[in-house]
């Protein structure tokens, strides 16, 4: 990918929150009945034309295809965990010529083209298919297979999602940002207010809690904390806490307890 790396997901706050049982994305799966089946799983929101959003649970299996291995009960077996309902599932199998294949309902098939998929994305919006006319180049790093491909032949807003978990009957989404700068000084940028007002957007319609935070890798138990963000004037106006977690505490119950002021990024 000319110099291009693959994003490297995993630091202090995502192993914290996968070991307090949060569904956290980028992390890799074992099947425990047959080992040699393992993928790292995503969960993407995709908006384009149609109104509401269309979410795909997408599994990057790390092994090429084997006709021997049970993918639809391994696929099967972790949607049983997954506290959301996605529209499809999509197994992906890089560097084979058909490596796709979906799971829709209780239907499952394998050994799809590009086209195949394609013809899901389109039976929900068929204007999500194509490529967009002003694709944005790759800045740093791209996040997984998908995140190339769907570049290639997806329009319309996507993302992906960071982390959740459901307490208490509710689902409590968490928008991670990693700046390199410290949290103190770092503010949300304006260009990715389309990123926080879609998220919001999707967050409200499902009922579920939204919580952005930012961290920087090498503080661990940092955080900067912001919510409620919208534009105004063209800034970016939210509520933002600043506090540092010690490993012992439920990261839940620390953000209900916060002090919130308002601020405002120009940036």
């Amino acid at each position: 990918m000319n110099g291009v790396e693959r994003t490297e997901k995993e630091d202090w706050l995502t192993n914290y929150l996968f070991r307090e049982g949060f569904w956290v994305g980028g992390t890799k799966l074992i099947d425990k009945r047959d080992p040699r089946t393992t993928a790292v799983q995503t969960i993407r929101y995709f908006q384009s034309e149609k109104p509401g959003f269309l979410v795909v649970y997408i599994l990057e299996f790390i092994e090429p295809h084997n006709k021997d291995s049970n993918y639809e009960q391994f696929i099967k077996s972790k949607l049983e965990i997954l506290n959301l309902d996605p529209d499809f599932t999509l197994a992906i199998w890089p560097n084979q010529s058909r490596f796709f294949g979906t799971l829709e309902g209780q239907i499952f098939r394998d050994n799809l083209s590009t086209v195949d998929v394609l013809q899901v994305f389109s039976n929900f919006d068929s204007s999500m298919v194509g490529k967009t006319t002003n694709l944005k180049p790759l800045n740093r790093s791209f996040t997984d297979f998908f995140h190339l491909w769907a570049r290639q032949n997806l329009k319309g807003f996507q993302n992906d999602l960071d982390a959740f978990i459901q307490d208490q009957g509710t689902i409590h989404m968490l928008e991670l940002k990693r700046p390199k700068e410290s949290t103190q000084t770092w503010r949300p940028y304006r260009a990715d207010s389309s990123n926080y007002i879609n998220f919001l957007n999707f967050c409200v319609q499902n009922s579920y809690e939204l919580t952005n935070i930012a961290y920087v890798a090498s503080e661990p138990g940092k955080m900067k904390v912001f919510k409620d963000v919208s534009v105004e004037f063209q800034s970016l106006k939210y509520r933002s806490a600043e506090f540092q977690m010690k490993p012992h505490e439920k990261i839940l119950n620390v953000m209900k307890n916060l002090e919130f002021r308002e601020e405002i990024s120009k940036r």
